[in-house]
């Protein structure tokens, strides 16, 4: 199996007038190509902080990130840029669609930004649409959609592009048991048809406990 993340040592310190909060101390991960973790940990223990290190969103006070076999902490911002478009998919709890546009729209739009023509992007965002089950909803803006329907629509929006690493921040926070536990399926038949990998974190155990791995964080360490 081929690495295609590792966190060497990762800490995060953040320093405040009165004291320095240590956010993440040592943390060691790695994230094979099409596995599935659930990073499980309350609200505080430093699940958003890994997942912001991890897809270069944030820099660690102290450690190594290694991308598909790249080391990136030295790397300049507009070379982390290319490397997060170029392997890696967010999705969040909030959805962050863009509200303007229709469910169709905001799946075409990142494959348009990463050089796709708009036929084709246009195409596969159907495509993914259809197999989720979205076919009648393509039209229709965010505000019009359910809250199961916006989260589908942001996971396809992570896929467009067919990345090879997808963090998720609490994908199923505002859904109800159904909801979520569609979200979860949706996620592990990505990771087996495409060979995406995900790291999903969240504070519920029941939607991560058929993860190939659950991994747990507390006060900034993991156990």
């Amino acid at each position: 199996m081929t690495t295609v993340l590792k966190l060497k040592n990762i800490s995060k310190e953040f320093i405040e007038p009165r004291r320095n909060i240590v956010a993440l101390n040592k943390i060691n991960l790695e994230l094979s190509d099409g596995q599935c973790i659930g990073l499980l940990g309350p609200s505080g223990s430093g699940k958003s902080t890994l997942l912001q290190i991890a897809g270069l969103l944030d820099t660690p006070t102290n450690g190594e990130i290694i991308i598909n076999g790249e080391k990136c902490n030295t790397l300049s911002q507009e070379k982390k840029n290319l490397i997060r478009k170029k392997y890696i998919g967010f999705i969040y709890q909030n959805f962050y669609l863009l509200d303007s546009f229709s469910a169709l729209e905001n799946i075409i739009i990142p494959q348009l930004i990463n050089g796709s023509t708009y036929k084709s992007a246009k195409k596969k965002a159907l495509n993914l649409l259809s197999n989720i089950g979205l076919s009648k909803r393509i039209d229709n803006k965010p505000r019009e959609l359910s809250g199961g329907e916006k989260q589908r629509v942001a996971i396809l929006r992570a896929i467009a592009n067919t990345p090879k690493i997808i963090l998720a921040d609490e994908p199923t926070g505002n859904l109800d048991k159904k909801n979520s536990e569609n979200v979860i399926k949706i996620i592990k038949d990505l990771v087996s048809h495409y060979k995406i990998s995900f790291i999903v974190a969240t504070h519920n155990l029941s939607i991560v406990k058929k993860f190939d791995k659950i991994i747990k964080l507390s006060e900034g360490k993991l156990i």
